[in-house]
């Protein structure tokens, strides 16, 4: 009997990349012929399609509208609102949606998976076939780690090695594609150890296949800006998963690798561009999009978490950066005390935005100017290539492993470069010299201020066990004070607030047998 396989994404209209000369691929057909072409198609839909269309949007915006670094303004209309006032519950539509979306992507990239695997084991592939075959699974496992970390770093406790063998803390996994609709047979939530064996274990797979894909001289995918994925984005994410885990280590080690790759940190107005022209100096990974595929004004966006417009209303904001967000930008000033951070350019502007009676300046976020190359007509804004992976993740990596791990001069040296690197005037520039608590603060507030509205901050904050109250001054305009939401200034979150978790779908729990006990506490 033919099972198809409508996939959730298909629905989110992501499309797969016009330079991979494929064409729509939205449902799975376990009937189809096994050749080395469908096999092609539906890796460029379930790998790279699928990482797109998780890189922008809400996927990106939604924590960071629910923390501390941005605030909702009272002419937002209710936008963003059911996770930034606080009133998370496994009802909420940005978790159901999460979880389930990533849960489509696994079950894709899992049939993928197999088959590529079939076809190196069972087929008849020729040499050339047989190594795109072999690269074909390493980014299989790649696609199939990111996803799983994605939920364990929204749905899964803060890692504790003392709690890494109790079973329902970790995720349901499932590595085979079999859509069955008897749910005594779905899986219960695992321990927090095997989902991270799952993870680790992929990630081996896919840095290991890449690195031999580019031993056979395929160098360039290794380059800045590539649209494919190499053993440098793998090594990416296990920096990234080995620092969220504690293993500090492998984390530095990781990050080695990476910053040793064809990449360098942009700097001045080249830093001021990336985020414009897509300037790729710094970019380990840029999923592929085209003009011509943008369908609608929030396609390839990650601006409308913060900027809701229409065609003759651009001055409209729902949410902005607080006022610490804004002065954290302006820290840095060179000789003549002007702001010399390159981040304050680039992440604010004083620009006239709406309020209730009119319009006042105020200080809004917009690091995701939108790409004008993008822009198809002009109904479509603020489009940009997604930025999954950049160098300086990982120099911030680097710094707080190190530090946690007794290594001061390490540290040091690697957010001295960062820092430098945001810099417009280098001249007396001091490398950092720091210890202890005041290092790893430091590094800390780098962090919070480079990756500001990347999507970092729910892991960062609950690894830090750092709390907030959203009920804090805002004079850098009264107007614009006024305006704050007043239900968003009420949140305020604990150093352990049970919301920096978020709760497993109700619609989940209730289809599953098997989970009915294993919620996350608080919800």
């Amino acid at each position: 009997m033919k099972k198809i396989f409508l996939s959730v994404i298909a629905c989110a209209g992501l499309l797969t990349a016009c330079d991979m000369n494929t064409t729509q691929y939205g449902v799975i057909d376990d009937t189809a012929e096994l050749s080395f072409d469908y096999i092609t198609q539906n890796r460029n839909y379930s790998v790279y399609s699928a990482l797109r269309g998780c890189t922008v949007g809400s996927w990106v915006y939604d924590t960071e509208l629910q923390l501390d670094q941005f605030i909702a303004l009272s002419t937002n209309g209710g936008r963003g609102m059911n996770i930034a006032d606080g009133s998370i519950n496994p009802s909420n539509g940005s978790a159901t949606g999460t979880f389930e979306g990533m849960y489509s992507r696994i079950a894709q990239v899992n049939f993928m998976i197999e088959k590529a695997q079939n076809a190196l084991d069972q087929g008849n592939p020729t040499a050339d076939e047989a190594a795109e075959l072999s690269r074909y699974v390493a980014e299989g496992k790649f696609a199939r780690a990111y996803f799983y970390f994605y939920l364990f770093d929204h749905f899964c406790q803060t890692y504790d090695s003392a709690k890494g063998d109790t079973e329902g803390l970790g995720l349901q996994l499932v590595t085979v594609y079999n859509p069955d609709g008897d749910t005594s047979k779905y899986p219960g939530r695992s321990s927090m150890n095997a989902t991270l064996e799952l993870i680790n274990g992929d990630l081996l797979d896919a840095f290991n296949g890449l690195q031999a894909y580019e031993k056979a001289g395929n160098t360039s995918y290794t380059v800045a800006g590539s649209n494919y994925l190499s053993s440098y984005a793998a090594a990416a994410l296990q920096a990234r998963v080995a620092l969220v885990t504690g293993k500090y280590a492998d984390a530095i080690a990781k990050a080695n690798y990476v910053i040793g790759g064809k990449y360098s940190l942009a700097t001045g107005d080249d830093y001021v561009d990336m985020w414009y022209d897509e300037n790729v100096d710094e970019l380990i990974f840029t999923p592929f999009v085209n003009k011509d595929e943008i369908s609608s004004p929030t396609s390839f966006s990650i601006a409308q978490g913060w900027n809701y417009w229409w065609p003759g209303k651009t001055d409209q904001c729902d949410y902005i950066p607080t006022q610490e967000s804004v002065l954290s930008l302006a820290e840095f000033e060179d000789a003549e005390g002007y702001i010399n951070d390159v981040r304050f350019e680039s992440f604010v502007a004083n620009i006239p935005i709406a309020v209730e009676g009119g319009t006042v300046r105020g200080y809004a976020f917009v690091k995701y100017p939108g790409n004008p190359s993008l822009n198809s007509s002009n109904t479509n804004y603020y489009m940009n290539t997604p930025k999954p992976f950049r160098l300086s993740e990982q120099y911030l990596i680097k710094a707080e492993a190190a530090a946690l791990n007794d290594d001061p001069n390490t540290a040091n040296s690697a957010i001295s470069d960062l820092v430098k690197a945001r810099l417009y005037d280098t001249d007396g520039f001091t490398p950092i010299n720091l210890n202890g608590s005041a290092l790893l603060t430091f590094i800390r507030n780098e962090r919070s201020k480079e990756l500001m509205g990347e999507g970092f901050r729910l892991s960062d904050l609950r690894r830090w066990k750092q709390g907030f109250d959203r009920n804090q001054p805002y004079v850098l305009n009264s107007a614009i004070a006024d305006t704050r939401s007043v239900v968003a200034l009420s949140v305020r979150y604990d150093d352990e607030d049970h919301r920096f978790v978020w709760p497993i779908p109700a619609s989940e729990i209730e289809i599953n047998p098997q989970i009915a006990k294993q919620q996350n506490p608080g919800y």
